[in-house]
């Protein structure tokens, strides 16, 4: 009974002085060096040509160049070897660091100062790069001087916006020297129909798959040494797509992260906030109306389709065609379309403008109470469709009217303009 009793009060003794330790305080870093005073912008135009081979210090080694930008590459996915891109509000640029696992010390979201003191800008086949001089060319910065150059400051944030709100890559417009480097968003892409089943990347070596989206084309460019790789292409399906806008000379390239770049498209949910067509009556109960007279703006129910148009061709005019009030509740995030008709081949684009008003409510017409969409129209089928969206920030939760202006001023012939109805969407 004895020993039991003393083995009992071991036990106790032990678990009584055992105390846990206490998980170590979460620091986050702070960066307490010179302010940012230049941005990635600055960075590209010390090095203003491309693609000739050349490399251009940045700045001397006792002048101040801080840049304040976020990280938006990730190497966890074995897809980016080597280098870290970092992003501000002017652009993004490549830092060749000869490191790899790079995500565990720079993740995504990390906001990081960069001192170009002793660092060179060049290109890789117009791809901007900065690091160390090697051989002729922009070389990996060692580990070891990697924190003479790049500080944290604070933890990483997802909710940074140049994180959050990827660029939108929506037509060949985007793909431009202005986007290499940045974190991008791509909806509705396809892959190719040959490449329906294969894997992204061969095993044995880097592979390059071609994704279309809105006329344009863009390739996939992802390494054998990709972690997602295996991940097997499905041409039939539509995809959204994230990841560093790359450049090859001439040839934009993406290049994917992890596997959860990839991911399939969700068409948006689009509502409508507001349907205007026409009719023969639109003129009257309708409540459109015409300044400065009733006859240039005509309606017409021809091959199933009803609409309205202005004819002029050679004559100078200024006429309009006024909604009545649109009372669509808050529109300042949706947008209003055009369904219209109009080739408008060699005569000027400004002749066929849409306008709104908030303080607009019948009687004597002043253009003073007007205001062009800024952007306006850009886009005019030659058979019946939707125009390009104009912004309805500004009206916010206002009652409006909207305008068609066909203002003919100049030389060039006009055109037959047709409209079937006025669309308000939002996503």
């Amino acid at each position: 009974m004895k020993k039991i009793t003393t083995i009992a009060i071991l036990i106790a003794t032990i678990l009584v002085g055992c105390n846990r330790w206490e998980e170590p305080e979460l620091i986050a870093p702070a960066y307490d060096g010179p302010a940012a005073n230049k941005t990635i912008a600055d960075i590209k135009a010390k090095h203003p040509s491309l693609g000739n081979g050349t490399q251009d210090s940045i700045c001397r080694y006792d002048e101040q160049f801080i840049v304040k930008a976020v990280v938006v590459s990730s190497d966890e996915g074995g897809n980016c070897y080597k280098y870290l891109t970092i992003q501000d509000e002017t652009g993004g640029i490549e830092i060749a660091i000869d490191r790899s696992s790079l995500y565990n010390e720079y993740p995504v979201g990390q906001t990081v100062y960069l001192n170009c003191s002793g660092l060179i800008v060049g290109d890789y086949h117009n791809k901007y790069q900065i690091g160390w001089v090697y051989q002729g060319s922009v070389g990996r910065i060692a580990p070891a001087a990697l924190d003479r150059y790049l500080s944290k400051d604070g933890l990483p944030d997802l909710n940074n916006p140049l994180v959050a709100h990827p660029i939108e890559i929506k037509s060949s417009s985007d793909l431009s020297a202005e986007n290499v480097n940045c974190l991008v968003k791509i909806e509705g892409c396809k892959f190719d129909a040959a490449d329906n089943g294969l894997p992204l990347s061969n095993n044995d070596f880097t592979t390059d798959r071609i994704v279309t989206f809105n006329g344009a084309s863009l390739t996939v460019r992802t390494s054998n040494y990709a972690y997602f790789r295996n991940t097997i292409i499905d041409a039939s399906k539509e995809y959204t797509l994230y990841g560093i806008l790359s450049v090859y000379n001439s040839t934009y390239q993406l290049t994917l992260r992890t596997k959860n770049d990839i991911q399939f498209y969700t068409a948006p949910q689009i509502e409508t906030l507001a349907n205007l067509t026409f009719d023969a009556n639109s003129f009257t109960s309708g409540g459109w109306s015409q300044y400065p007279d009733n006859q240039s703006w005509k309606f017409q129910a021809y091959s199933g389709n009803n609409f309205v148009y202005h004819n002029t061709t050679t004559e100078n005019c200024d006429d309009w065609l006024v909604s009545p009030e649109i009372n669509a509740g808050d529109v300042g995030n949706a947008l209003l379309y055009l369904d219209h008709q109009n080739n408008v081949g060699g005569s000027p684009a400004t002749y066929y403008q849409v306008y709104y008003s908030t303080t607009y409510n019948g009687g004597d017409f002043n253009e003073s109470d007007w205001t062009a969409f800024n952007p306006n129209l850009n886009n005019y089928p030659t058979a019946f469709g939707l125009s390009n969206g104009l912004n309805l920030s500004a009206i916010g939760n206002q009652k409006f009217r909207i305008a068609l202006r066909y203002h003919k001023n100049g030389t060039a012939d006009g055109t037959r303009w047709a409209v079937r109805g006025v669309k308000i969407l939002k996503e």
